[in-house]
């Protein structure tokens, strides 16, 4: 892989993957919800061979939506 020699660490880590127990613990949450939310879809997950993966902006995702339908209730 090529790059150039002026960028910055930023610019070339790669984002990181958040395991389930990392969501879980972020969210307050049971892993068996964790993994119960990704099976219906609602928290989506990337499969790496056996492994499952939540990018960050998906689970910022997940709870911007949630707030947004908490406050439409209101």
């Amino acid at each position: 892989m090529y790059l150039k020699e002026n960028l910055s660490i930023e610019e070339t880590t790669l984002p990181r993957l958040l395991i389930a127990q990392d969501v879980a613990a972020a969210l307050n949450m049971g892993l068996s919800t964790i993994y119960m939310l990704m099976e219906r879809g609602e928290l989506p997950s990337i499969r790496i061979g056996r492994s499952v993966r939540i990018r960050p902006e998906d689970l910022e995702k997940f709870i911007e939506s949630k707030a947004q339908r908490g406050a439409a209730i209101e």
